[in-house]
């Protein structure tokens, strides 16, 4: 048995044990959650548009009065498009899954009035005065007139204001949309599951109207409190849909902030708040229990993507706790898909498959209701501030890191001897100082976390200042210190930095990570905690190159009969490391980061330690990888359902035949963000670097006995290792995550100007520690066959 085999297994079970004890990123939730009484009937209140600065204890008292008696939450609506309309959100609840009404992607552009009915259920020609006419303008009018109201979420509300006369056909097309389907959602399995519901407004039926369904439908509704309360009382589901805010502004081609005008909105705001009161004083008098799910269901008109209202009222969540959900992982956040599994479970009913959705739980650590208000609305600050100025961000690091590339072939020149510029006093030291600065940028997204910049007048411009000066720092840090002296010792700082914040950050609950510029947005709703994929780009290449510098220092140190073995020690101790933080249900909770991670350091501890790659062995590295998630997943399904992570959930996918639909999806994201993405072109400017840097003559290929970057030749294979380590990892990685070639694309933001920083370094041909001649290996006396270096040897991959 080589000595490759002898540590495969081991590694891979020690791994499986060590992440499988880890205890379930929600058991920090100590409400009552899952554990609530089952009650008697289930009410959920849809409010299009409603935020939490709406919520106050003068304008919205029965608001504020159901805030603090339940438990509230920062709801992400986010369906399946970007923007969630009215008729989205109401099919996406009944789902517990995100779905689509059928129709363009982000909303329609202004478009002339319509004289024919649209192709809706029922719908007739437009009411009188549900669009501004000119009464003066004649039949030879040159231009039509524009009808606003059909543009982004305009269309939906007209539908839901005039036609969905058979509920059924349209919950049947919705399922047949494409984007319903590629998260494999089963409109309207909540009414299902109940099999009886009462329905205020039409929209709110789209959440309820399967086949052999029992509907109680009203337009509007009921004004007397003897048949409200009998509307309550019909059905164990009751859905009232409160469309106000959809009244309190119209549509135009620009996208607003709210959707809405002032004055109409704060009027809106009163009959809503009016309406709850009523709702509440009927719940009031109905026997036993009733659970109150109010939800801030989608935008309005043109208004733009930001977290809405949630509260959950009754047994189980009548501690003015926060909201927290499996789905999330984190208090207060929560989402659309949670409140039909919520529904389903406190009537006592099984979820199905279809809903990724988990039921909502609650926490008993929130604040006094005004203080938890201001928090939420911060929190919706943060969250539109990073989700409108995140692809600007993208579209900066592509040029920034472009012009990196440029200045560093304008400085050193094509073959890296120099070029007129770089013969002008100090611009090579310049070009360094620029190439550490650049790539201290990435990690200065998450440090700037540390400031409270959603708390300021002006939120964006205090991100932008709290990065620039996080990147700053870690500037200076990298320049000043002693370990300025030492070859690699700046770049590696920055590397050790960005390690250090990213696995401080994962311990201490991924706050920096949360709407951070490379983290995750909760409007997007992709994640709430753990390793974003971006994140995992950054997190793998520091990890794999600072575990390649640490084994070779230590290494050196060592006996030349333990030197292969303490190297192979330390990458494989690292590398375990490295896969617990990232794929542990408590940490990082990053499935396909696991998956690409341990072949990463398989493959790093061969190559360091003179263990010949091959096609067999790398695929033994690639089946211990499966190996090791398959386990952790299947440690995580075996949990409670409502404490399993997106591991443990995928399981049960694979078990229901839904796991295609999941891997398509993923695949789909791939593609799209390979096609649209601005960090995708990020990879042509690591393609030019490259080129560059490492084709025959490249000033990273060993020349004329001198080693590539001016290092000694033992630390240029070293780093060699590490590289391509680091892009064995990248590609798994972009492979098996929805993020695709965006994931290597922010790891090249990294590395492309720290490479360039090596390239600007001063040339010397004079031998570094650990080398006998220029270009030369020191392997020790001659004729000393125990003596081991750490290039590695069986590979010719390494001969340049």
């Amino acid at each position: 048995m080589t000595s490759a085999r002898r540590w495969l297994l081991p590694l891979v079970l020690l791994l499986v044990v060590l992440l499988g004890w880890a205890p379930p990123a929600s058991a920090a939730d100590d409400g009552p959650g899952d554990d609530a009484a089952a009650v008697d009937r289930v009410l959920v209140v849809g409010v299009p548009g409603l935020v939490w600065g709406d919520v106050d204890a003068t304008t919205t008292p029965r608001l504020w009065e159901m805030a603090e008696q339940g438990s509230v939450g920062a709801l992400s609506v986010r369906a399946a498009r970007g923007t969630t309309c009215l008729l989205d959100g109401w099919a996406t609840l009944g789902a517990g899954n995100r779905a689509r009404f059928p129709g363009p992607d982000d909303g329609l552009p202004p478009v002339p009035l319509p004289t024919v009915p649209l192709p809706e259920d029922g719908l007739g020609p437009p009411p009188p005065g549900n669009a501004p006419t000119d009464p003066g303008a004649g039949e030879d009018e040159a231009e039509p007139r524009v009808d606003t109201s059909l543009s982004y979420c305009g269309l939906q509300e007209r539908i839901a204001a005039v036609a969905l006369d058979d509920p059924a056909a349209t919950v049947q097309r919705t399922a047949d949309d494409v984007g319903t389907a590629r998260f494999g959602a089963e409109p309207a399995a909540l009414g299902a599951g109940v099999g009886c519901a009462g329905v205020s407004g039409r929209a709110a039926a789209l959440a309820v109207a399967a086949p052999d369904v029992r509907l109680d439908r009203r337009v509007s509704l009921p004004g007397e409190p003897a048949e409200l309360a009998a509307f309550l009382e019909g059905c164990r589901l009751s859905l009232v849909t409160l469309d106000q805010l959809t009244l309190a502004g119209t549509p135009g081609a620009d996208r607003t902030d709210d959707g809405t005008d002032p004055l109409p909105r704060a009027s809106g705001l009163a009959r809503i708040d009016e309406a709850v009161g009523r709702l509440q004083a009927a719940v009031a008098q109905l026997p036993g229990e009733t659970l109150v799910l109010l939800a801030g269901i989608s935008e309005v008109n043109d208004g733009r993507p930001q977290l809405h209202v949630g509260i959950a009222s009754g047994p189980g969540f009548d501690t003015g706790g926060w909201l927290s959900s499996a789905s999330t992982g984190r208090a207060p956040y929560v989402q659309l898909i949670d409140l039909a599994p919520t529904a389903l479970r406190a009537l006592g009913l099984d979820v199905p498959a279809s809903m990724n959705g988990q039921p909502l739980r609650a926490t008993s650590d929130r604040p006094a209701l005004a203080e938890a208000v201001t928090d939420l609305e911060h929190m919706n600050v943060a969250a539109t501030v990073h989700h409108r100025n995140v692809g600007a961000f993208f579209w900066l690091v592509v040029l920034i890191g472009a012009a990196t590339v440029a200045l560093g072939v304008l400085v050193r020149g094509v073959r890296g001897g120099g070029a007129r510029l770089g013969r002008v006093r100090g611009a090579p030291a310049a070009l360094r100082v620029l190439c550490l600065a650049v790539a201290a940028l990435p990690v200065a997204t998450y440090l700037a976390g540390l400031v409270p910049w959603e708390r300021t007048a002006s939120p964006l411009t205090s991100l932008v200042l709290a990065v620039l000066g996080a990147a700053g720092v870690v500037t200076a840090a990298a320049l000043l210190g002693p370990w300025r002296r030492a070859r690699l010792g700046p770049p590696l700082v920055v590397l050790a930095v960005t390690l250090a914040t990213l696995v401080g950050d994962v311990l201490t609950g991924s706050t920096l990570e949360l709407n951070g510029l490379l983290g995750y947005s909760a409007i997007v709703a992709g994640r709430f905690t753990g390793y974003g994929n971006l994140s995992f780009g950054l997190f793998s290449v520091s990890a794999l190159l600072l575990a390649a510098a640490a084994a070779t220092a230590l290494g050196r140190r060592a006996a030349p009969v333990r030197r292969r073995r303490v190297v192979a020690a330390v990458v494989l101790g690292s590398g375990l490391l490295t896969v617990v933080v990232i794929g542990a249900p408590a940490l990082g909770r990053d499935f396909g980061g696991v998956l690409a991670s341990l072949p990463g350091f398989l493959l790093l501890a061969m190559l360091l330690t003179g263990v010949r790659v091959t096609v067999v062995r790398l695929a033994a590295i690639l089946g211990a990888a499966v190996l090791a998630v398959g386990s952790i997943a299947v440690l995580d399904w075996s949990g409670p359902p409502e404490e399993r992570s997106h591991l443990g959930r995928f399981v049960e996918q694979v078990l229901t035949g839904e796991a295609w639909t999941v891997v398509s999806r993923k695949a789909q994201a791939n593609l799209d963000i390979l096609l649209g993405s601005p960090l995708a072109y990020m990879l042509p400017v690591a393609l030019v670097a490259a080129v560059w840097l490492v084709r025959p003559g490249g000033p990273l290929r060993s020349a004329g006995g001198v080693a590539p970057g001016g290092l000694p030749a033992a630390d240029a294979a070293v780093l060699r290792a590490g590289l391509v380590s680091g892009a064995l990892s990248l590609a798994l990685g972009a492979a098996v995550n929805d993020s695709g070639v965006a994931l290597p694309a922010t790891a090249a933001a990294l590395l492309v100007p720290l490479l360039v920083w090596l390239v600007a370094a001063p040339r010397s041909d004079t031998p570094g520690k650990g080398e006998g001649e220029p270009g030369a290996a020191d392997t020790g006396p001659a004729g000393d066959p125990s003596r081991v270096t750490v290039v590695s040897r069986g590979s010719t991959v390494w001969n340049a």
